[in-house]
Formats: structure tokens, sequence, C-alpha cells
């Protein structure tokens, strides 16, 4: 799944029988890996490389802490330390991507669980240069023939959780080649508001 280059990565937690959804990018945005898995499939995607930076969202302190509490417990296991500017080659730190959104967007944000406001997350991480399908192109392959059908485009659409844990990949890109354009607060990471 992942190389020995270096990758940026992210995580949501939730709840049930795959509580994890893991994003990962490589130094060129392009997205390496992007799957829901359980904490065992975690620890394994997280040992099998040497140089990780990884974020984790975090939206909410008292949300699903049993979970987090083991997430911290795999990390450490795995060889994580937290983030630090020292040269450690697994890293870790805490980020919220609702924030994170809004920092990179400098506007309101749309409901993260509507399909408007998924597509304008996907056009956010779009203009970050994320190597992703452009969302405008949906509009295109929308026709009605297609909307009476039901047979819509939508396999690019990515879930919130997706959204999520893209977004605090991305974090971890921009401590690591745009440090200048994070701010550090409270002990989460966010990009620097324009």
């Amino acid at each position: 799944m992942l190389s020995d280059q270096f990758i940026f990565a992210g995580v949501d937690l939730s709840s049930g029988r795959k509580p994890v959804t893991f994003a990962a990018l490589d130094g060129a945005l392009n997205v390496v890996s992007l799957e829901k898995l359980d904490i065992a499939g975690l620890a394994s995607a997280l040992e099998e490389s040497e140089n990780i930076l990884l974020a984790i969202n975090r939206s909410s302190p008292s949300r699903d802490q049993e979970i987090y509490t083991e997430f911290k417990n795999i990390v450490t296991l795995a060889g994580f330390t937290y983030y630090s500017r020292k040269t450690n080659k697994k890293q870790w730190f805490e980020t919220n991507s609702q924030d994170c959104f809004r920092a990179l967007n400098g506007r309101n944000l749309l409901s993260r669980r509507a399909l408007e406001g998924r597509l304008q997350r996907i056009l956010i991480l779009y203009d970050q240069e994320l190597q992703i399908d452009d969302p405008m192109e949906i509009f295109e392959e929308i026709t009605r023939y297609k909307l009476m059908q039901g047979i819509l485009p939508f396999a690019n659409v990515y879930s919130s959780k997706e959204l999520d844990a893209l977004a605090a990949a991305y974090v971890t890109w921009m401590v690591v080649n745009r440090l200048d354009q994070v701010s550090f607060e409270a002990g989460i990471v966010l990009p620097s508001s324009e």
C-alpha cells in the first residue's frame, strides 16, 4: 500500500466495524491511499512506511474517546512520536478538518453531510492542488436522461469522513512544504487564515 517515500497521512476516527478513515498523500499530492480500516488494519498501514507524518482529525475532544485512546496506543506502538521539528521519521499531531476547510476557503462552509457541502470541500482540496478529479466535471455528466434513470456520476464524490481524512493529510503536507502557512494553536495544527 505505502512505499518507502515520505508519506503525508491523515485519519478520521468514528465508531463501527471499521472506525478509521485513512488517507495518504505523496510529495506531489497524489492520493496514495484512501480507505476505511479497522484498528488492526491501521496498525499494519502505519508500520509499512518508515517516513510518515500523520494528522488525526480531532473534531471534538469528547467524541469517540475510546477509539481515540486506542488509536494513540497503536500510534505509539508503531514508533510514532508527537510532532517536533526534529528529524523523527514517524511523527503525529492533531488537527481539526472543519477548521482547516474554513481556513483554506476563507468563507462559510456548507453542511459537511450535504452533497453541496461535500462538493465544496472537494473543490477546496482541488484548488489546493491535490491530485483529484475536478468536482465541477460532475455537472457536465448530469443529463435529463441520467437524472430520470437515477444514474448519477457520483463515484468521485468523497464521503465527509474521507474528506476530513484528506484535509488532515493535506495539513501534514503543509507542515513539511509550507510551514510558514500553518499555525500551531493549543496542540492543534491548522492552515493559517489568509
